[in-house]
């Protein structure tokens, strides 16, 4: 029986040795708020071998492990690290609070205490706070600097996958084209704590956005008492020729303020935004004819007058029970005009006429957003639902005046060649959203489901008239345009996710049913769709060792197209040429396939297929015949997008972090429409970002950045090479608590690019002028309790990027 009794003893042991044990646990702050992406470091005392992971967004992780002793070390960056022994006999929940460091440093003061790129398998994450580039910039700007994404004109792209959208907490901004960069200028980069770009979005995020998601996370001080911030902000454009119509005044100025203030149940925060500039954009479009060549110049010279408020509330009800409503608001004025300068060439070389057009415009927008939510932690473990109601609100009207004459070689004036209007638009989206997500922590796995409902109307119109030479109006019936436009959204989705000795596993699918309605009162015409769309994504990572990781992820996503061109408006660029919207346009669709190796977060490695079905482009058609131009977007291009990037993050020496991206693809675009040929082409994109630290405090500091785009098919086109130097310096002061940063933008002014497509055999080139080199002088001076930041997420999550 004693023998018995030892064997039975042996075997209990060794099975507590070596069975495989779950330990769970949760991190969180003193306020118990979660603190997501945590370090979680497992040290085997015995065997000194360790395991690290990152906690959720929700605070919590699982470690697998064998039986034994260990020591549990817990840190994140304003936090003081914690450790705690353990002995490990059967599965174990821990619970661990983090207290705040004392010597906390302020928002914009982390330089170098925090990396400014984080590249993980899932996201790449830009800490606002640590580049200098983006210092006293606005969101736009602060995109920009993401390594391997590229902002032109009013395009937001990865290099070699295509382009996404961009939210703000989580919401996607129902805006695109010039009211979508006026809406991320309008937001200054002191109010943005990171930009997370999400490379494979799960199934809670939206479906929208080709190659993944842009999500600019804002500030809140969690701190007791009050902060806040202040900045002034000049800026002036560096021109080839100093004075363009007269005026060489070519700047920009900004002031804003921030304010916070925490007490045990509250928290209270705002925000005062004002931009002024005066500035120039363009392109110029050229096209080949047979028998003549026209070249098209549009330079606008606009300015801009910006007023922004930002105003919340949460209140802590209980310890499980938080509420908050927070508003978002401004008015925008973006006065101008365009000068079109187009002289035709005949095949000898010299100019048989020339057309000019000035067009001059006078929008004024006014934005509105609410927000309430309410977030129940129905326990420790993590058990939570988040309900957000929303509203937005965007209301635009334009008048405009437009004349185009045509000019004799001679320069004498065509009178038949004298077109002249007065128009008058207005443009109206409300959106109305109520979304609601569980997340719910079992033994087998973190389940999370949800649902949103989303309601779109837009209202749009332009009414064109005839400008006489008596100077009366009349209304134009063919050019005028009264349109509609109202889409539903109801989609529902499931996620499991789960961590496992060294694999981890997550799935999920979101359903999205669609219904859209859209009409024109001028046609009389009405376009009815609905469409029910899965969209799957799944994420398999497997830890090799403490150095290496490989992972897999699949995700299939929607672009729709923006409301503006849905509508069938026509809008005049001269006598001859026009854009017009198409009623009948249908979203494309995504797969996205990659396979990822990262080694010790510093190098990862990626291949990449990117498929498009469906998809859709502007096409700029013309005319021999007529020397008629027009631009329509159209269905008609499937796109195979394969490739391989790199990205490398080199610690060389403490007083420089440098990060490095190469993507090596190729891209093959076919065409359903027999007038535009199938285009294939290899491209590369090279960047480097560097972080240049000149003294041991790190209180003076330099940036240089660089990135240079090979040729690469542009949809059914070709582009030109482009690149874009810039160049930083920032200085802290009065025990850092003012920054004053210059940064000099597009150095060469080289960030522009060209694209050459043909249709019906007609050669036309692109160019978007893009004028982003400037001078800019920076000062932040900051207040109160110094900051630790915390961000909250809303609900209207797929509603504001797609409003022209």
């Amino acid at each position: 029986m004693k023998y018995i009794f030892t064997c039975l003893l042996l075997i209990i042991n060794y099975h507590c040795l070596f069975a495989q044990l779950t330990i769970k646990g949760n991190v969180k702050n003193e306020s118990e708020a979660p603190i997501a992406s945590a370090t979680v470091t497992l040290l085997n005392i015995s065997s000194n071998t360790e395991q690290s992971l990152l906690t959720d967004s929700a605070g919590n992780f699982t470690i697998h492990h064998s039986a034994g002793n260990y020591l549990a070390a817990v840190s994140f960056t304003g936090y003081v690290n914690e450790k705690i022994t353990l002995t490990l006999l059967h599965d174990t929940i821990i619970h661990i609070i983090l207290k705040q460091t004392i010597t906390q440093l302020a928002d914009v003061v982390v330089m170098g205490s925090k990396k400014t790129i984080d590249n993980s398998t899932e996201k790449l994450v830009y800490t606002i706070a640590s580049s200098i580039t983006a210092t006293g910039s606005d969101a736009l700007n602060a995109i920009s600097q993401i390594p391997g994404v590229k902002v032109s004109g009013n395009d937001i792209a990865i290099a070699g996958k295509g382009a996404v959208k961009v939210m703000l907490n989580d919401r996607i901004i129902q805006l695109a084209g010039n009211d979508l960069v006026n809406f991320l200028k309008s937001i200054r980069a002191n109010q943005i704590e990171k930009i997370e770009l999400l490379k494979n979005p799960p199934a809670n995020y939206d479906a929208d956005g080709n190659a993944g998601l842009i999500n600019i996370k804002t500030k809140q001080s969690k701190l007791q008492g009050y902060s806040g911030n202040a900045q002034l902000m000049a800026r002036h454009w560096i021109h080839h020729k100093r004075v363009i119509y007269g005026t060489d005044n070519y700047q920009a100025t900004n002031a804003n303020v921030n304010l916070n203030y925490n007490s045990a149940k509250w928290s209270v925060y705002g925000s005062l935004n004002f931009d002024q500039d005066h500035h120039l954009e363009g392109f110029e479009t050229d096209i080949y004819y047979p028998k003549q060549t026209w070249l098209q110049t549009d330079t606008g010279n606009y300015t801009n007058l910006n007023y922004n408020i930002t105003a919340g509330a949460d209140y802590k009800i209980n310890k499980k029970v938080t509420a908050g409503i927070l508003y978002a608001g401004g008015r925008n004025v973006y006065d101008g005009a365009d000068n079109v300068n187009n002289p035709i060439y005949n095949n000898s070389g010299t100019i048989d006429s020339t057309l000019k057009t000035y067009a001059s415009y006078h929008p004024v927008a006014l934005s509105n957003a609410f927000n309430v939510y309410t977030a129940i932690n129905f326990d420790t473990a993590g058990t939570k639902l988040l309900i957000n109601l929303d509203y937005f609100n965007y209301y635009r009207t334009d008048q405009s005046n437009f004349e185009s004459n045509s000019f004799m070689a001679d320069g004498k004036i065509n009178p038949a060649g004298n077109t002249r209007f007065f128009d008058t638009n207005k443009q109206n989206i409300i959106v109305y959203t109520a979304k609601a997500d569980v997340n719910i922590p079992t033994p087998f796995a973190l389940l999370s489901f949800g649902g949103k409902l989303s309601f779109i109307n837009t209202y749009s119109n332009a009414f064109y008239y005839n400008k006489t030479s008596q100077h009366t109006l009349l209304y134009n019936s063919n050019l005028s345009n009264e349109f509609n436009y109202a889409e539903n959204t109801q989609a529902l989705y499931a996620s499991i996710s789960k961590e496992k000795n060294k694999w981890k596993y997550r799935a999920g699918v979101r359903a999205e049913l669609t219904q859209t309605k859209g009409y024109s009162y001028t046609l009389n015409e009405t376009t009815v769709r609905s469409y029910l769309k899965m969209f799957p994504s799944v994420l398999l990572s497997y830890q090799v060792n403490n150095d290496n990781n490989v992972t897999f992820t699949f995700g299939r996503r929607i672009n729709r197209p923006v409301f503006w061109n849905l509508n069938p408006f026509k809008s005049l660029f001269t006598a001859y040429s026009y854009g017009e919207g198409n009623p009948f346009l249908l979203p494309e669709y995504n797969n996205n396939f990659e396979v990822l190796h990262t080694f010790k977060s510093d190098f990862t490695s990626a291949l990449f297929l990117n498929i498009t079905d469906n998809g859709f482009t502007n096409v700029t058609i013309a005319n021999a015949d007529t020397n008629l131009v027009y631009t329509i977007p159209l269905n008609f291009i499937k796109t195979y997008r394969y490739g391989i990037s790199e990205n490398l993050s080199l610690h060389l020496f403490n007083w420089l972090e440098n990060n490095n991206q190469v993507t090596a693809y190729r891209t093959e675009a076919y065409s359903s429409i027999n007038a535009i040929k199938n285009i294939q082409a290899w491209s590369l994109y090279i960047a480097t970002y560097n972080t240049l630290y000149f003294n041991r405090n790190k209180t003076f500091a330099g940036a240089l950045n660089f990135w240079y785009q090979f040729p690469e098919v542009d949809h059914n086109g070709r582009s030109t090479a482009y690149y874009k130097v810039d160049i930083g310096l920032t200085a802290l002061a009065l025990k850092k608590m003012l920054t004053i940063t210059l940064n000099f933008n597009d150095v060469f002014r080289s960030s522009a690019l060209s694209v050459t497509n043909y249709v019906n055999n007609l050669k036309v080139k692109f160019t978007n002028f893009q004028i982003n080199r400037y001078l800019q002088l920076t000062a932040t001076y900051r207040f109160g309790k110094k900051t630790n930041t915390d961000t909250r997420d809303t609900g209207n999550g797929d509603e504001k990027s797609r409003a022209h």
